[in-house]
């Protein structure tokens, strides 16, 4: 296996989609499936061995919801990155996923390519979410009247909160601004009170939200 490989496990009752998901990954040299779980009790124990860099989640177990794993997952000390996988879209389910630190979503019904973009955009730390669902998604997830604090942003701090919406990191922002990380972390702090957000998820969706930036996670 190559070592920069995504390291990924698949959360599934259904063992041909299971199966499926895994010849699909076994195909590309930089995707890596390392093990595969039906109930919540195998995937709890597979993660906590192997690690994972992603969690490929399904929405409904047999007998429990998915997303009912999510606390669990996102405290380990490794968390991984969680993709929510679903053959039905249901926007109040997918929104607590979101909400509980899940960062996107990809319909059962997607093509390879589209699971293949949706795994690697996540395990890098962005969002992905289905096209027909990302509005309607991020709006619930924004507070009302968020928005309007838009205006008590600098042109630099709206340019800093849009690179965030696409998923760049501080360094990152700094090399593409070219100033320091210090002072890229200095804007996010003065971000997070005019708008009042808790942390870069709230900010990167808000920025979607807004307009500001149209991530390349939608699909």
């Amino acid at each position: 296996m190559d070592e920069k490989s995504i390291r990924i496990v698949v959360v599934d009752d259904h063992t041909l989609f299971r199966e499926g998901v895994r010849r699909i990954l076994d195909d590309e040299p930089d995707l890596a499936c390392v093990g595969q779980a039906a109930t919540p009790a195998e995937a709890v124990a597979l993660i906590d061995h192997e690690r994972p860099d992603l969690v490929l989640l399904d929405l409904r177990l047999a007998g429990c919801l998915g997303i009912d794993l999510l606390p669990r997952l996102l405290a380990m000390p490794w968390a991984p990155q969680v993709l929510i996988v679903t053959a039905f879209p249901d926007e109040a389910m997918i929104t607590d996923a979101i909400r509980l630190g899940a960062r996107g979503v990809v319909l059962k019904d997607a093509d390879p390519d589209t699971l293949r973009s949706a795994i690697r955009t996540v395990a890098d730390g962005e969002l992905w979410f289905p096209a027909e669902l990302a509005l309607r998604v991020i709006t619930a997830l924004i507070p009302a009247g968020l928005g309007e604090r838009l205006s008590r942003l600098t042109a630099r701090e709206r340019e800093i909160a849009a690179l965030v919406g696409q998923g760049l990191k501080n360094r990152e922002i700094s090399e593409r601004l070219v100033i320091t990380e210090r002072d890229t972390q200095a804007y996010l702090v003065s971000i997070f009170e005019k708008l009042g957000v808790e942390d870069r998820l709230e900010l990167a969706l808000l920025a979607i939200r807004l307009g500001l930036v149209s991530p390349p996670g939608l699909s």
